[in-house]
């Protein structure tokens, strides 16, 4: 009995270690932003999730231009990786206008959020400059509550900021249950820095 509870305690520490491994990788610089060739597609696909999200919770447009900028991440089934119960993605930053100002990474393993369909994708709302600065610093800290967006679980109007952000999730198809988003795991890089990398 005692050998069982100690392979026991090794297979829980062997899982924890590497869960914390996973959440403490950082996202390389050169892979913050899609692939030169694949950025005209992805925008398109961006702005296309916007659009998803706008027409689904009414009074969002009105948010995202008050904002003080959002990211969109369009599909993490797509244009990202999944692995270790947790995603990888890309995603586009914008000001309140609608012009993009850069590009992020999402490395999430420990992501509450959970799929019931397929064709995730999420936006961010930055409700200050500051918190938009802390964003593009890569120094954001703490969690915000995913709102789950479309289905029988969807929200019916605007959610509220927490630690400065608001954070929708959906799924083309099928459903979606909000859950914990860690900020930290977020990583930004302007327009110009990501050109001047792969040009």
């Amino acid at each position: 009995m005692i050998e069982i509870m100690n392979s026991f305690k090794r297979i829980v520490a062997s899982t924890l270690l590497a869960i914390s491994l996973i959440s403490t990788i950082a996202i390389p610089a050169c892979s913050t932003a899609p692939k030169k060739d694949d950025r005209a597609s992805f925008l398109t696909e961006a702005r296309q999730s916007k659009d998803y999200f706008t027409k689904a919770i009414p009074g969002l447009n009105d948010q995202l231009k008050s904002s003080a900028g959002y990211a969109v991440f369009p599909g993490i089934g797509k244009w990202g990786l999944l692995f270790g119960g947790g995603e990888y993605g890309h995603g586009a930053v914008f000001a309140p206008e609608g012009t993009q100002i850069g590009w992020a990474a999402r490395n999430n393993p420990s992501i509450g959020l959970q799929v019931g369909g397929q064709g995730m994708q999420m936006i961010i709302v930055f409700q200050t400059k500051k918190v938009l600065e802390e964003f593009k610093a890569n120094t954001m800290a703490g969690s915000a509550s995913g709102t789950a967006v479309g289905g029988d679980s969807g929200v019916t109007g605007i959610a509220k900021y927490t630690n400065g952000v608001i954070v929708y999730v959906g799924a083309q198809k099928g459903l979606m249950a909000g859950g914990s988003v860690g900020l930290q795991m977020f990583k930004y890089m302007s327009v110009e820095d990501a050109n001047s990398i792969y040009d």
